[in-house]
């Protein structure tokens, strides 16, 4: 199974019913899967930067999704903004590690919330 979204329903499922991230240098949508695995959707426009900025922004994600949130078990749509700048590598390694905060906080609260007797 590939780590990626690219069907349109999986986009307006997440954009729908899953929680805001806002960070410097992206937003971005997530929501919990039970799959155990992050998958990554992008939404870039091309207003955004060229297809050589948009490439380099979406490899150094994968990258970072590969090597830190691998076991985050969450659908993530990722938006950047405003313009694309080929050097906040740290800007994005900051708000992804950021995003994996909230994920995983998101998850022990639901799991906290389901033990509770009603």
């Amino acid at each position: 199974m590939k780590n990626t979204l690219k069907k349109g329903y999986q986009f307006r499922r997440i954009l729908r019913t899953g929680n805001a991230f806002r960070g410097t240098s992206f937003r971005a949508v997530y929501r919990l899967n039970s799959l155990g695995i992050m998958r990554l959707g992008f939404s870039l426009s091309a207003k955004s930067g060229n297809a050589v900025k948009r490439n380099l922004i979406r490899r150094r994600l994968r990258h970072l999704s590969r090597e830190k949130g691998m076991n985050t078990g969450a659908d993530v749509v990722i938006m950047p903004e405003g313009k694309l700048v080929i050097n906040n590598w740290e800007h994005l390694r900051k708000d992804f590690m950021e995003l994996l905060v909230s994920i995983k906080e998101t998850r022990k609260s639901r799991q906290k919330n389901s033990y509770k007797i009603k």
